[in-house]
């Protein structure tokens, strides 16, 4: 049976969404705010559905805390209809957004959709060669890269650019060294393409830290 953790300050919202939960299937352990919470803070539950306001805290703040020490996915759910609050949600690791009101059915839609997605890429990661850097799942044999369960739109050269990276991690890496091994010794142009694929990587992987070392190159601090 999957557990779901269900973070909802409206008493009667979280009786009504736990039972439907229930309904459905799942273990539901229900909290009212972020003190609760951190009391039973739980790294085996399958998904977490969190309210953005609680009342003592911010309910995206607490998703950034739960993404660090799990890949659960996490639901958020809000009455403001904010575009910034969703905007904000996902760009901090949000799998799923869901605007108060809404009928429970959609919500055990959207869970078991989210519950699905993962299971199928646990299963894949069974049989392919996993590379993990939170919050970033590399799958070495199908050359993806995944950002908490969604996949990234990278070229094949970015993609062997972050896995030279990856090999010579805490190394001071000069552009010239970058050409030779990406684009091969023949290569005729100007270093300074591989600024812009860096560019280009440390907007899709805002997280993959590339450190600049000016005049030369660059280094990933892992």
């Amino acid at each position: 049976m999957k557990k779901v953790c269900l973070v909802e300050d409206e008493n009667d919202l979280n009786q009504i969404l736990k039972f439907y939960l229930e309904k459905a299937g799942f273990l539901v352990s229900t909290c009212k705010s972020i003190q609760e919470v951190s009391l039973l803070i739980d790294t085996t539950f399958s998904l977490w559905i969190i309210d953005i306001m609680l009342p003592d805290g911010n309910g995206l703040e607490l998703m950034r805390t739960i993404k660090k020490l799990t890949h659960s996915p996490v639901i958020i759910i809000s009455a403001k209809g904010d575009c910034f609050d969703r905007v904000t949600g996902f760009e901090i690791g949000c799998d799923d957004y869901i605007s108060k009101p809404f009928l429970p059915a959609e919500l055990i839609f959207r869970v078991e959709k989210l519950l699905k997605s993962s299971s199928l890429l646990l299963q894949e990661e069974k049989h392919d060669n996993i590379f993990e850097i939170f919050p970033y799942t590399i799958n070495l044999t199908k050359r993806v890269i995944f950002e908490n369960n969604s996949r990234i739109d990278i070229t094949s050269r970015e993609f062997d650019i972050i896995l030279y990276f990856l090999d010579h991690k805490g190394q001071a890496i000069s552009r010239e060294q970058l050409l030779n091994a990406i684009w091969g010794n023949d290569y005729f142009g100007s270093d300074r393409v591989v600024d812009n694929y860096v560019k280009n990587i440390r907007k899709k992987l805002p997280f993959f830290e590339l450190e600049t070392i000016y005049g030369f190159g660059y280094r990933y601090n892992l």
